[in-house]
Parts: structure tokens; C-alpha cells; sequence
């Protein structure tokens, strides 16, 4: 399934359970003319190696992003996952995962 619209948050990367997986949880909100709260959004978590897809983009780009539902049981309750694993730009071009890196080759450290 795709979901179509601009980012409005990206969350800092953080590593989640037993495994340190990197996560990532950015909101993609569909364009309109409607009222802020009247507009869908979904907030989509990217795992592992894929989290390097959402740093070829940033805040108010929009974007076209492929998408699975999942739902997990805790403790008798149901919750929903939505992951992405594909980004692309509105235009229909594909950020490459692979062009992260600096062009000289820094690792993008503060020090």
C-alpha cells in the first residue's frame, strides 16, 4: 500500500528492544485544503538498516511512501504497526539508501 503526502515530524534515531534495532518514526500528513485536524496522518516507523531511506529527506518534503500494517497482542490488547520500505519523492524519483554518506566521506560525527 502507498500513503502520499509531506512529512511533518521526524523523530531521532533510537535503538528498541532486546536486539538494539535502529527505529525511526516520521509523520506523513496528505495534502489538502482542510483544516489541520481534519486532514489523515499516519506515523510510520522504519527499522533497522532501511532507517538511512528518511535521511535523504527532510521536514515538509513530500513524499510517496510504501507501506505494511502489522498488529502485535500485549497483555490482551491490540496494537498496529505501520512500517515503511520504500521512500520515494512526490515526483516519483527513489532517494538511493546507498548516497547517506558524504561525498568525502565524513560519518557525519559532531567531533
Amino acid at each position: 500500500m502507498q500513503f502520499t503526502g509531506k512529512i511533518t515530524k521526524i523523530t531521532p534515531e533510537e535503538l528498541v528492544g532486546q536486539n538494539q534495532i535502529k527505529k525511526v518514526t516520521f509523520v506523513v500528513e496528505e495534502p489538502g485544503e482542510m483544516e489541520d485536524y481534519k486532514r489523515n496522518s499516519l506515523a510510520i516507523d522504519i527499522l533497522g538498516d532501511k532507517t538511512d531511506m528518511i535521511k535523504e529527506h527532510k521536514e515538509w518534503d513530500e513524499v510517496t511512501v510504501s507501506i505494511n500494517f502489522k498488529h502485535s497482542e500485549y497483555n490482551g490488547r491490540l496494537y498496529n504497526r505501520v512500517n515503511a520500505w520504500r521512500i520515494e519523492s512526490a515526483d516519483g524519483s527513489s532517494a538511493p539508501a546507498a548516497a547517506a554518506a558524504d561525498s568525502d566521506g565524513g560519518d557525519d560525527l559532531p567531533f
